[in-house]
């Protein structure tokens, strides 16, 4: 039997699966089971009830001169799960001690300054690594040194405050989940990642924005050791597909539903597998949001296919169906997924006949024009410049364009893709030039409109911002975007986790030239600290790095949140699978403690020409827009 870092000896609370000998390419295999579990101890589906996700109610709210802001304190934890029908709690690692965490909203505009602690064990018990963490707000436009880069990382018993303004992030569905260098699979699989919903005024005017009808679906595969605990297999380092499916922590749940019309946000947050979801029986769904916000018009489609970290948000009007009629959420699976007997099922809505308050405008609008977007108006003409990157497997190794993050860290952080000037527009082709895999490829800071695949227009569901382009098997994918708003180096990766930790991840730079120092230097500019502050922690100072401390006495010094020192509103269940109604995680009441800032000036990055080679150009100024 081959051992590698990812096959290691069980070590408590979770158990890796190993298998040896070589991966193979693969086409779209079905298997009975994944698990070592016998297959009897096994969820079966349609047993549970739905339930939503905790709330994570800020630790402070207020307003200043610049602006509105709210304070999280996001204690990374140990935590239970109650998956197998036995009672058996399964140990994993989530954020407030939720798997999965808690959901954060948002108002546009909205400052957010969170202080994440990694309170997680010194060594993680599984996989023998020490357990640092680095995390991600994936969507949002952060500066390099609060976007979660990979290298940036939080080691135990200490915490990194993050900011992460809105004011360049339309309404949408986010998502935190943790970004560490060569660890990322195990990091989310463990149960670091949650919904971040920024909301505005524009999509209230068209869809649900209130619980129940505006739905969290966080979806996720697992398997089960002998023992029952969580199993691990990444069939030597190609991808992990478990045979049980979890939605916000519970297999197969069942949601009652009323006959209206109701908003679900559907977040593949699956280590490899993608999904191809489709009602049962037969009907449609009327797509209106993806990755980057609203689309500029709804589509009604049957089924669309769903990579690891996309975000479909689509309705269903269950007006449609007879009261006691039950609705399946289905899986017809794609290309280059191993599928297993019950892989084919997602969740299911149990219509009821409960009165339906048509005061709510939205409770039978399906809309047609939404809400146009920046990039979704930039054309090829446009662009200043077109890169090619290329997807493959190389030596045993994944690569982007036969580089990878050890490079990257062997140039000391300086290598680059590409170096486009700040306001740039560009076209970019991904190449998956084939050998039995498909890759979601996830590029920070921009969002990005597809322009075609293999020469051909996009599927309807795709017609609106992304930030995740799913690039299938020898598929040649166009996509089109403006870099900004901000200056730096940002990473590009595969999201199949497997694949960006062995390690088919790289990093661009904006408007930065050869020899600049870098005034946002990802890993120097704001590093973690040691945190000694006790079990709940402190809540961040709200200001932004470089401000004078706040003067609490004056006018506008802010106020404890909704449910500041109290557990949260959420609707959602207090633990990952417990299917009932709950509460959010409690908030420590907020205490503040100024930190000072270090200057530092670092390097800039290497640039690189259009094709990676050759001299960089002098860097841009932002182009208008428009």
């Amino acid at each position: 039997m081959e051992f590698t870092r990812r096959s290691v000896l069980q070590l408590g609370g979770l158990s890796v699966l190993t298998v040896g000998g070589l991966s193979v390419p693969l086409g779209q295999v079905v298997a009975d089971s994944a698990s070592e579990l016998d297959p009897r101890l096994l969820p079966l589906p349609y047993r549970r009830q739905f339930a939503f996700p905790p709330v994570f109610a800020p630790a402070e709210t207020g307003e200043d001169e610049f602006g509105k802001f709210a304070t999280y304190v996001i204690n990374e934890r140990p935590a239970t799960a109650q998956v197998l029908p036995s009672g058996q709690l399964l140990a994993g690692f989530g954020y407030a001690g939720s798997v999965p965490g808690p959901t954060i909203h948002v108002e546009r505009g909205t400052r957010v300054v969170a202080k994440v602690r990694n309170r997680l064990p010194e060594v993680h018990p599984l996989f023998g690594y020490r357990f640092q963490t680095s995390t991600h707000l994936h969507g949002n436009p952060s500066l390099p040194e609060y976007d979660g880069y990979a290298s940036d990382v939080t080691l135990p018993g200490s915490s990194k405050v993050y900011q992460w303004p809105s004011e360049n992030t339309s309404a949408r569905t986010l998502w935190y989940h943790d970004h560490a260098v060569h660890h990322t699979a195990e990091n989310v699989y463990s149960g670091l990642a949650g919904q971040f919903q920024v909301h505005g005024p524009g999509e209230r005017a068209l869809l649900p924005t209130q619980s129940p009808f505006d739905v969290p679906l966080t979806v996720v595969d697992v398997m089960f050791a002998e023992n029952g605990d969580l199993g691990f297999d990444t069939r030597s380092e190609s991808g992990l597909w478990g045979d049980v499916i979890l939605v916000n922590g519970v297999p197969w749940p069942v949601l009652p539903v009323q006959r209206r019309v109701y908003r679900f946000r559907m977040l593949n947050a699956s280590v490899s597998r993608s999904y191809r979801p489709t009602l049962f029986p037969a009907g449609s769904v009327h797509m209106v949001a993806l990755d980057g916000g609203l689309m500029p018009r709804s589509r009604e489609v049957t089924a669309w296919r769903h990579g690891s970290a996309e975000r479909y948000e689509f309705l269903v009007d269950f007006a449609q169906y007879a009261p006691g009629q039950r609705v399946e959420l289905r899986n017809l699976s794609n290309d280059n997924n191993r599928d297993f007997d019950n892989t084919d099922k997602i969740m299911a809505f149990d219509v009821t006949d409960q009165p339906v308050d048509t005061s709510d405008h939205t409770w039978n609008l399906i809309p047609d024009t939404l809400a146009n977007s920046e990039v979704m108006t930039l054309t090829r003409e446009m662009a200043v410049v077109r890169r090619r990157l290329e997807f493959k497997r190389d030596g045993g190794q994944w690569t982007i364009n036969g580089r990878t993050w050890d490079d990257v860290i062997a140039s000391g952080f300086r290598e680059v893709v590409g170096n486009p000037g700040l306001g740039d527009v560009e076209v970019w082709t991904y190449q998956n030039g084939g050998g039995g895999w498909f890759h979601p490829v996830h590029m920070h800071l921009v969002d990005q409109q597809i322009l075609s695949r293999n020469g051909r227009p996009p599927f309807d569901y795709e017609l609106g911002p992304k930030d995740v382009i799913y690039v299938g098997e020898n598929e040649s994918v166009d996509i089109i975007m403006r870099f900004g708003p901000n200056r730096g180096r940002y990473m590009i990766h595969c999201h199949n986790l497997v694949h960006e930790d062995h390690d088919m991840m790289v990093q661009f730079s904006v408007g930065l030239g050869a020899d600049e120092v870098d005034p946002h230097d990802p890993i120097a500019t704001d590093p973690a600290q040691r945190d000694d502050d006790g079990d709940e922690g402190r809540a961040p100072d709200a200001r932004p790095p470089g401000a004078p401390p706040r003067d609490n006495s004056g006018p506008g010094s802010g106020s404890a949140g909704p449910g500041s020192g109290s557990p949260g509103t959420g609707s959602g269940s207090s633990g990952p699978g417990s299917g009932g109604p709950g509460t959010g995680p409690a908030v420590a009441p907020p205490k503040k403690k100024p930190k000072k800032k270090k200057k530092h000036k670092g390097k800039g990055p290497k640039g690189k020409g259009p094709t990676g080679k050759g001299k960089p150009r002098p860097p841009r100024g932002p182009r208008p827009r428009g």
